[in-house]
């Protein structure tokens, strides 16, 4: 019974081809403009790091001895804090090490150069950063290691390096054993890692937010960076009453810079953890202003991304600008296939004389709606792929990461499905009560 509807439904779509090939249109349209924005606000709030990133949380104390800063500005628009500590914060919460694993880290910007100046990298992505870093994120190493907690503490000049970076300034990937010149200090090359390019930039968030072409291009002990005379690129607040060299210095000592990261593995880790930066914050209240109250904060990386509202409110109003115009070219079919429907209104009244049940026409009508709509996701794919390359071609920084994956490929037949079924529903059962009797009277 059901081949035998699918029959019908199918030489129906023939029967009218002009009605039909509107109502194709039209769905695509409908389906390219929802896909297109759907698949950027997929790809912009899809999980960073898969299977790590639920462990991760940043932590803050602010002991930085000046007033609370104000966030607003004067028109309401509320200024980006990215909630980064002392330095000598950071040491101490090393120290005590109260997390599986833990990790400083600021963003750096410096020319990489082979120790004879011969080959020179421009403005690369520099992270300064402790010896967790690089297992608590995962980044996948190719060759060599990475540095321990010794070299740390002795603050020796080593690097890993992309292997990109590696094959530009030596001809091959497997640098490891090179050395590299970071302004005032050569380092030596202990490790290459792939790629790494977590979407969204979630631990470095002054950096950039999202890119398709940006990475970490050197990973460094922050000491040994600092020991090379490299300053962070930028910082939150700075204690009363210092004076700076010139307006790009950056006081690293009296200055919150450095953003901090901890792997937490379990709920009562995370409420351990919080009372930790609690007691910790009560200990360091002779450092903070006396008109300053103490503030710690523990966030995951969801509760991070959203509290830096890092899914721009236009995409998700495009989304539903989008969803809106679907709405509305649902309705346009459903009033297409009610008039197509009843149009054939004396052939379902002989079909029903024969015998044929109401469910039967019901379904045969039904199924018309869907391979209709089948047929415009079809036409809608490369339409959504058109769509997806003009938002690539647009300067917003997140726009080259809105390329369609394999789920929201199988999302967009599963919703052109879906759209055949409810535009079919209420045509379909119109069809459905035609009254054989009257059709075949006057057929």
């Amino acid at each position: 019974m059901f081949r035998y509807n699918l029959e019908l439904a199918l030489h129906g779509l023939r029967r009218f081809p002009r009605s039909t090939v509107l109502a194709v249109l039209t769905v695509a349209l409908g389906l390219a403009a929802s896909m297109t924005t759907l698949t950027l606000l997929h790809m912009l709030s899809a999980d960073p790091l898969p299977g790590r990133s639920q462990h991760l949380y940043l932590a803050w104390v602010d002991t930085v001895q000046a007033k609370a800063s104000n966030y607003t500005s004067l028109n309401g628009v509320t200024t980006i804090d990215y909630k980064r500590i002392k330095m000598s914060d950071a040491q101490a919460l090393l120290l005590d090490h109260r997390a599986a694993h833990q990790a400083a880290m600021a963003d750096m910007t410096a020319n990489v150069e082979t120790p004879d100046g011969k080959h020179v990298q421009q403005y690369q992505n520099l992270l300064a950063t402790t010896s967790d870093f690089v297992p608590m994120f995962g980044v996948p190493l190719r060759f060599g290691r990475s540095w321990s907690t010794a070299e740390d503490d002795a603050r020796t000049p080593v690097a890993v390096i992309d292997a990109d970076l590696a094959q530009k300034l030596f001809s091959t990937a497997n640098a490891v054993g090179q050395s590299i010149r970071l302004k005032d200090a050569v380092f030596r090359v202990i490790g290459v890692v792939s790629s790494f390019a977590p979407q969204p930039h979630f631990y470095g968030l002054n950096a950039w937010a999202f890119s398709g072409d940006s990475a970490n291009d050197v990973f460094v002990p922050y000491t040994a960076a600092l020991d090379a005379g490299l300053q962070p690129n930028s910082y939150d607040n700075c204690d009363v009453g210092i004076k700076k060299k010139s307006v790009f210095d950056i006081n690293t000592t009296h200055c919150s810079w450095l953003g901090y990261w901890v792997q937490l593995d379990t709920p009562q880790q995370v409420t351990d953890y919080r009372t930790y930066l609690d007691h910790y914050m009560g200990t360091q209240k002779t450092l903070v202003g006396d008109k300053k109250s103490a503030k710690v904060g523990l966030f995951s990386v969801a509760e991070w991304l959203m509290k830096q509202n890092v899914v721009p409110d236009n995409v998700r109003l495009n989304v539903w600008l989008a969803g809106s115009f679907l709405l509305l070219c649902m309705v346009n079919v459903a009033g297409l296939l009610a008039a197509k429907f009843l149009g054939r209104s004396n052939e379902i009244g002989i079909r029903r004389a024969l015998g044929a049940p109401r469910r039967a026409v019901f379904l045969q009508h039904v199924l018309e709606a869907c391979a209709i709509s089948v047929v415009g996701g079809v036409l809608a794919l490369p339409l959504t792929l058109f769509g997806l390359w003009i938002l690539r071609k647009q300067a917003q920084g997140f726009t080259d990461l809105a390329r369609l994956d394999l789920p929201m490929f199988g999302a967009l037949f599963a919703l052109a499905l879906a759209v055949g079924v409810v535009v079919g529903l209420l045509p379909s059962w119109r069809a459905s009560r035609v009254e054989p009797g009257l059709q075949v009277k006057s057929a």
